[in-house]
């Protein structure tokens, strides 16, 4: 009589095409038995694709038809419950653009500009560039591979001139592309123009997940050094101890909601003039839960009440289970958002009951169990009774009329002279 409880969950993996796939779930008490879904339906052994022992469940090779959602129900006497669910996909890393990209030019000490549109990939490309027929796979002093997959060069030299190509290489899949077309960088006398920003040239807006390190770029030509200011929501960006300049750059180690706002990067001329760009930066938050189910002992024919608040950004979707199947509204059952009411509990409402909350950030999930007790005889009370209907004559029509107690009541129709029209059911 211990209601089951997750040891371990299946997590969610990116493989290589016809690579094994292994998720694991194990539960107690070691008594409870584990059973998977895929995409919500039972998934059983099938011989040469998916093989399913205790506590593990292994894809043989994996193809576009085994990737999904995978999920385990640990069940007992007392009722299941559901995991979290585990993503499995396949990693894929498409071609570059056929289109080349223009030639480059930039003042002998100032800075460069090298892009790079990098092509589709899951899980995200790494970035690379062929300088000058050698291979840069990390940022050095001069030479930064910013976060955009832009290659951004510093105190351009003499030297820097000559052909640039970026390549996108899947961790996953081990592919590596390359651009078709190299891109020629030109070095020219410094001029007298003011700085002005290479990078980004529009307004950026960002979402990105609660303790995520970021850099927002403005890449700034020029070979003078232009003072730079960050500044957020009006004030000085850099009044927050977490945030740094990274020479342009603003960066962060570790987001926080507080984080998020407007951020500028303004750059200054000769003239006073002041170049901008701007970003909207949006934190996302996890599902996480603040009030979960509690256990309800009830008698037959009582009504129960189910509460759950989750929170996040953005939303949470909230979800009811009953047993590790979704709970669907009925005459008896009312899921409303955070809130789930049964009214007139009958055994079979017995079990264990799990609110799901998930917002594509995290997921959280709570378990209630509900006991009902059986008990002496009960007044039945009439759930839902047929509603005033309009027909054509000649015409069906259908009538609903439900009840509860103890024991269960028996239901006859009557017309309205009074006589019986139906047996008891």
């Amino acid at each position: 009589d211990i209601t089951p409880r997750f040891i371990s969950e299946p997590s969610s993996t990116v493989q290589k095409s016809g690579e094994p796939v292994q998720l694991r779930c194990s539960a107690e008490p070691s008594t409870a038995r584990i059973s998977w879904l895929f995409n919500g339906e039972p998934l059983n052994s099938r011989v040469g694709e998916v093989e399913i022992q205790s506590g593990s469940l292994t894809i043989v090779s994996l193809s576009p038809a085994t990737c999904g959602r995978y999920q385990c129900v640990a069940s007992s006497g007392v009722g299941a419950v559901l995991s979290r669910p585990a993503t499995v996909s396949m990693g894929s890393l498409a071609d570059f653009d056929a289109l080349g990209m223009a030639a480059v030019a930039a003042e002998e000490g100032g800075t460069a500009l090298i892009g790079c549109k990098v092509p589709e990939s899951h899980p995200k490309a790494q970035i690379r560039f062929q300088v000058r027929g050698k291979w840069l796979e990390q940022s050095t002093d001069n030479y930064l591979i910013l976060p955009s997959g832009n290659l951004q060069i510093l105190n351009v030299s003499l030297e820097d001139k000559g052909s640039y190509k970026c390549a996108a290489y899947n961790p996953v899949t081990h592919d590596l592309r390359v651009e078709l077309t190299a891109r020629e960088l030109t070095v020219t006398r410094p001029s007298s123009g003011g700085p002005h920003i290479l990078h980004p040239l529009a307004p950026q807006s960002l979402a990105v997940p609660r303790h995520s390190a970021l850099t927002l770029e403005c890449v700034v030509s020029g070979a003078a050094a232009a003072p730079i200011r960050w500044v957020k929501d009006g004030r000085d960006a850099l009044r927050r101890g977490r945030w740094k300049l990274l020479h342009s750059h603003l960066v962060t180690d570790r987001l926080e909601p507080s984080d998020a706002g407007n951020y500028s990067c303004l750059v200054g001329s000769d003239s006073g003039a002041l170049k901008y760009v701007n970003y909207s930066l949006t934190v996302l938050e996890p599902a996480s839960l603040s009030r979960g189910l509690q256990d309800e002992t009830v008698a037959a024919g009582a009504s129960v009440h189910f509460w759950c608040e989750v929170g996040g950004s953005p939303a949470p979707t909230l979800t009811w289970l009953h047993n590790a199947a979704p709970l669907h509204p009925s005459p008896r059952h009312f899921p409303m958002g955070n809130h789930l009411r049964i009214c007139g509990a009958t055994l079979e409402d017995s079990g264990l009951y799990q609110c799901v909350g998930n917002n594509g950030i995290g997921f959280v999930q709570s378990t209630g169990r509900l006991r009902v007790q059986p008990g002496k005889d009960s007044v039945p009370i009439i759930i839902s009774s047929p509603a005033n209907t309009t027909v054509v004559a000649g015409g069906d029509v259908t009538l609903s009329c439900n009840a509860t107690g103890l024991p269960a009541p028996l239901i006859r129709w009557y017309d309205s002279r009074g006589l019986v029209i139906s047996s008891p059911t």
